[in-house]
């Protein structure tokens, strides 16, 4: 009787010594919780990081984004402008040179303050449109395929494609359209004026 009360015994203390080294349910829910939590830790030291490694851009003063909204109403300008002197060319009955010269003076407008406001040049710095060589005067035909491509010219330049840092050729082969743009559109106004 002794020996079976301590075979009961013995398999008492076996059995629970078993059920002591199984994990009970909760320790896996805290292990879950665990690594959730450090996940979420990880991903808020990776947003920290990211946040450290942003270079703070300065906040655009109002005189940059008045310069900004003047560009671009400019640039889109220009290019309306254009349109409408191809059409004022092309369509009617009669080729209406008042507004070839009021559309092409505008242009010349747009393109100063384009040529201040993204190259710093003064606004008065004109190039010298009524200098034309005599010999070869063009009409009003010519000035325009001129215009359309020299404004065609300047609107794929990479300044207005790409994001990143400009190369300073580039820059002066989009700075030598605009003035020729602006020479153009002021030789082209006056050619239309004297059709009026």
């Amino acid at each position: 009787m002794k020996s079976t009360i301590l075979g009961v015994f013995g398999c008492l203390i076996l059995t629970s010594s078993i059920f002591a080294q199984v994990s009970p349910r909760p320790v896996a829910d805290a292990e879950i919780r665990d690594n959730d939590s450090m996940r979420m830790r990880a991903l808020q030291l990776e947003r920290v990081k990211r946040e450290a490694n942003k270079k703070a851009l300065p906040e655009p003063d109002q005189e940059q984004i008045v310069k900004l909204a003047e560009i671009k109403e400019d640039f889109e300008g220009i290019q309306k402008l254009e349109n409408e002197i191809v059409k004022a060319y092309t369509t009617g009955k009669t080729i209406n040179y008042g507004k070839i010269e009021d559309s092409a003076a505008r242009i010349s407008k747009k393109a100063l303050r384009l040529d201040a406001n993204l190259f710093g040049s003064p606004a008065d710095d004109r190039p010298e449109a009524g200098k034309r060589d005599e010999k070869k005067k063009k009409g009003v035909r010519e000035l325009i395929i001129e215009l359309d491509g020299a404004i065609g010219n300047f609107v794929r330049s990479p300044i207005f494609s790409n994001g990143k840092l400009v190369d300073s050729k580039v820059s002066e082969k989009s700075q030598s359209d605009l003035r020729k743009i602006i020479k153009i559109s002021e030789a082209l106004s006056e050619e239309a004026k004297k059709n009026l």
